[in-house]
């Protein structure tokens, strides 16, 4: 019986421990084919845990998106359940609601930054937090070992995947970075994304 029980916390262990990436022989096929499911996935749900940092300056929150095709929300709360903001882009454009009230801008990552101080790539993250680039010119990517992206720099932005998660679509993003190296203020914006859990569709 303590053979069995040791073997089976063994088992668990072993399944919660964070593996380093299998090596293929063909990254970049596997990196096209897995790009391709990831575009795949239009309507997801992610809980995720966000913090940001400029110089000296900080703070973290708790973020909500719910993303389909023509329009996404994305809810920020601060300790104790505190929304900080809704925000939701659609073809009409970007609605903002805050403690403040009700605003509207053509720019969500503007609108965002103007009225609540964080600094969020709002319409790349919807794409770079599948682990693909979103939309446009890529100055740089890397792959790692498993043909997933291991960095990506776009838009400004420097995303570096720490972790992945297997999820029934494929591997996910678990844990990311974004740095963006703005010439002004009190120094580099670094956002840190903890995904606690995917829901996808």
């Amino acid at each position: 019986m303590r053979r069995f029980v040791a073997g089976l916390l063994a088992i668990l262990l072993a399944g919660c421990a964070v593996m380093p990436p299998v090596a293929v022989r063909h990254p970049q096929r596997v990196w096209h084919a897995h790009r391709m499911r990831m575009m795949a996935i239009q309507r997801f749900r992610v809980s995720a845990q966000g913090a940001v940092r400029a110089g000296h300056h900080g703070g973290s929150l708790a973020l909500r998106w719910i993303v389909g095709p023509a329009a996404y929300q994305m809810t920020g709360y601060g300790p104790f359940g505190r929304l900080i903001f809704r925000l939701r882009v659609d073809a009409a454009g970007a609605r903002l609601h805050t403690g403040r009230g009700h605003f509207k801008g053509t720019s969500a990552s503007r609108l965002l930054w103007r009225l609540t101080g964080w600094r969020l790539p709002v319409a790349g993250l919807r794409f770079w937090i599948r682990g693909i680039p979103a939309p446009g010119p890529v100055v740089r990517r890397r792959l790692d070992r498993a043909g997933l992206l291991a960095s990506l720099r776009q838009n400004g932005w420097t995303i570096r995947y720490r972790r992945y998660r297997h999820t029934p679509r494929g591997r996910l993003p678990r844990l990311l970075t974004l740095t963006h190296a703005v010439t002004v203020g009190p120094g580099p914006v670094v956002v840190t994304i903890r995904i606690n859990r995917w829901d996808v569709t």
